[in-house]
């Protein structure tokens, strides 16, 4: 396993994260199949044994919190696993920015979940998830100071949203964002703005919810629930908000050429989409979601992929990025990444 210290930071983390959206105790949702209990601490363990030290969770991930502190025992090894939260789109009164008592109460809420005294890496889940930026930083710089937190960083900020947070003091360690082979309108604005601003780049769906793993060719083989994104045509699914047609076409003749690359080059479709991610500036983790400890295996195959190939690699999904334009959410037809 390969790690990296984040920069501005004493945080070694494996460039590989894992990612536990999936971690729903049993209780699907509108992407993820129910997944088991136990089948969650059989990945974590296999995680673990592949090396990866890095967690991330959030409290609107449906159990996730609950699900990771039942099977982690962080009170004999915290020191070994890196955790990483977020708040926001959780709070009991429906409230969509959250005050510094809301932050507050959100990662009290968190800590006891996840059976921890402090997070690693505490992140804003999306820009609305605060009600005043000035007041949600002097309230993580003060958990910080209390050493609840260790750092914070951010997840679906924009250029504008990340300045914002810089006039207002904020100096986020890192940036979530959607960001794969099939969705790279990041690099248009945001991957800059994020450099500038000291912000290293957490890749999240970075396997495009399976799409990059050789395991569909055409769209109805995708499951409903991932079909919600901008890549697919709202008419695909009922599930889908966005109200666009979609490029589907183009998405999956990209499938086809990155399925050949990697072919040629000997490796898989998993392997070529993470080692080209991790190949990108600024960028220091991919985090992935696993549903059985197979896919966790196959997803710490990381091959040093040459310059051609990630060429090669970026020329396939040219068209797509262009279509595909400048916003950067992979669900709303207005960014809600500003």
């Amino acid at each position: 396993m390969l790690y990296e210290t984040l920069p501005g930071s004493d945080l070694k983390v494996s460039r590989v994260c894992l990612g536990t959206w999936q971690f729903n105790g049993g209780a699907a949702d509108l992407t993820w199949n129910p997944q088991d209990v136990k089948v969650s601490k059989d990945i974590v363990n296999k995680a673990l044994s592949e090396g990866i030290n890095f967690i991330d969770t959030a409290e609107a991930y449906n159990n996730s919190e609950k699900v990771l502190g039942d099977i982690l025992d962080l009170q004999s090894r915290r020191g070994d696993i890196v955790i990483a939260s977020k708040f926001g789109q959780k709070h009991p009164q429906g409230v969509v920015g959250y005050s510094a008592v809301d932050i507050e109460r959100a990662l009290t809420g968190s800590l006891q979940t996840l059976k921890t005294s402090y997070i690693d890496l505490y992140q804003i889940h999306w820009p609305i998830c605060v009600a005043d930026m000035s007041e949600a930083v002097q309230q993580l710089e003060l958990e910080k100071a209390r050493g609840r937190i260790r750092h914070y960083g951010i997840c679906n900020f924009g250029a504008k949203n990340m300045e914002a947070l810089r006039t207002a003091g904020g100096k986020p360690l890192t940036n979530q964002l959607p960001y794969n082979l099939l969705w790279r309108a990041i690099e248009h604005d945001v991957l800059p703005t994020a450099a500038e601003v000291g912000a290293t780049v957490l890749a999240y769906s970075p396997l495009q919810q399976g799409l990059l793993t050789g395991r569909f060719w055409k769209v109805d083989e995708v499951p409903e629930g991932r079909r919600r994104t901008r890549l697919f045509s709202s008419t695909s699914t009922s599930l889908a908000t966005h109200g666009g047609d979609g490029a589907e076409t183009e998405t999956f003749k990209a499938i086809e050429k990155i399925g050949k690359i990697c072919a040629d080059e000997g490796i898989s479709m998993t392997t070529g989409a993470l080692s080209w991610l991790l190949a990108q500036p600024n960028v220091a983790s991919v985090i992935v979601g696993c549903s059985t400890v197979e896919q966790v295996v196959e997803n710490t195959r990381i091959h040093q992929i040459t310059p051609a190939v990630e060429q090669k690699l970026k020329a396939a999904t040219e068209e797509l990025k262009h279509l595909m334009g400048t916003n950067a959410d992979l669900w709303a037809p207005e960014s809600r990444m500003k």
